[in-house]
């Protein structure tokens, strides 16, 4: 039986409350404490839960993240090492408990009975301070733990371990019985293989993806030019938007190597690509305040500086008998345009409620459908790099994704 080594933190961020409504953990952290209390190791990572993330605004992680973190079962070994000879305290270790035996289940491990030695430091700090409020922001306040990151798994594991180090100190009596009334099951954990992924981590607040262009490479040598309808076609579905997100972004890398492009062939079909925006910008006579703000945009987007907008848009106004013949008219230069009878498929938890956005739209005459085919118009995603079953589907399919954003425009488009 492997000896008593210490306690062990973990707090875990999920994409829902239930497991059994298959939710999964998104994000985990253990930390490592010492019967003095010192915080001796911690280990984090993300997740891919290979799903939609749910209540984003609460957890705050992307789908751009842990679309390149591991899943659960690449790194369950390594969760088991730093659990082994440890005593488990989670702050409401029955919701963690409940994920963590959920996620092991699934590999047809039995967790449950390690996880009932835990200690749980929500109960803990109302046994000592009767009263107490139930978050972990409150019992932490109360004790003088400050300087966290909440609503990270590290950041509550790390503040969860700090605060079990000030109850114990504040009731060592209490926190001795309690630890004294524990099965002996610290060593009583399977083998699973270590090591075989590294950790992803949360990026930094205020970080930015480099933009694609950055990521392609002049090494594709090719005899002849290649035919770009590929290529152009799949820009067409990232900027419906107006927005190129990471899952876009490699989708536009993977054809341009493909294709065999060159970054500065890639380059110029932007700059082509801007033009004929620009030409038909100019078709009813004029460029409203609004296109010339939509081809700046998708400058940005493409890479190209904001001087290029004012050389097409130059380059590109009809003569004086030329805007005489045109009719004025109304021309979508770009984005987003929905008409009745176009199907779309809402998949993530947006911000405005399911219910609100789906009878908007059946009000407009759209179908609200709950699975992708390819006569899908669009599939709005509360997160555009989605990986819900629903996204997955509509990128195999060449159904575009795209924001909550960009469709509510769309459908207030549709009222005018």
């Amino acid at each position: 039986m492997t000896s008593l080594r210490g306690f062990a933190v973990v707090d875990t961020e999920t994409t829902g409350i239930r497991p059994g409504y298959r939710h999964r953990i998104a994000e985990i952290a253990v930390v490592h404490v010492d019967f003095s209390g010192e915080v001796t190791d911690e280990w984090s990572t993300l997740v891919n839960p290979d799903r939609d993330l749910g209540p984003q605004a609460i957890h705050g992680i992307r789908a751009a993240e842990v679309r390149r973190a591991p899943k659960f079962e690449q790194f369950a070994g390594d969760v088991l090492e730093l659990f082994r000879g440890r005593v488990p305290v989670a702050h409401n270790l029955p919701f963690d408990a409940m994920h963590l035996r959920a996620e092991f289940a699934r590999l047809d491990v039995d967790l449950s009975r390690y996880l009932s030695g835990g200690v749980c430091t929500m109960r803990l700090a109302g046994d000592v301070f009767p009263g107490m409020r139930r978050s972990l922001v409150e019992c932490c306040k109360a004790v003088g733990v400050d300087g966290v990151r909440f609503h990270t798994a590290l950041g509550d594991a790390l503040a969860t371990a700090q605060l079990f180090g000030r109850l114990v100190e504040g009731a060592p009596d209490l926190a001795s019985f309690r630890l004294r009334g524990l099965p002996d099951v610290y060593g009583d954990l399977p083998s699973m293989p270590q090591g075989l992924v590294k950790p992803v981590h949360r990026q930094a607040a205020g970080h930015a993806e480099p933009h694609f262009l950055a990521r392609l490479v002049d090494r594709v040598p090719r005899e002849g030019k290649p035919e770009v309808d590929a290529y152009l076609a799949v820009l067409d579905r990232a900027l419906l938007d107006r927005q190129i997100s990471v899952s876009e972004a490699d989708a536009l890398i993977d054809v341009a190597h493909d294709l065999g492009l060159h970054k500065a062939e890639v380059i110029q079909l932007h700059h082509g690509y801007l033009r004929s925006l620009a030409q038909a910008a100019w078709a009813d006579g004029h460029v409203s305040v609004g296109e010339r703000r939509d081809l700046e945009a998708v400058a940005a987007l493409l890479g190209l500086v904001a001087d290029e907008v004012d050389l097409v848009l130059r380059e590109e106004q009809p003569t004086r008998v030329e805007r005489s013949r045109s009719q004025v008219v109304e021309v979508n230069i770009g984005g987003l345009v929905l008409r009745p009878g176009d199907r779309i498929v809402l998949t993530g938890t947006m911000r405005r409620q399911r219910g609100e956005l789906t009878a908007e739209a059946l009000a407009l005459g759209l179908q609200v459908i709950s699975s992708v085919s390819r006569k899908t118009r669009v599939v709005a995603a509360a997160d555009p790099d989605s990986l819900s079953g629903k996204a997955k589907d509509a990128r195999a399919l060449g159904v575009p994704v795209v924001t909550e954003d960009a469709f509510v425009r769309a459908l207030d488009a549709m009222k005018r």
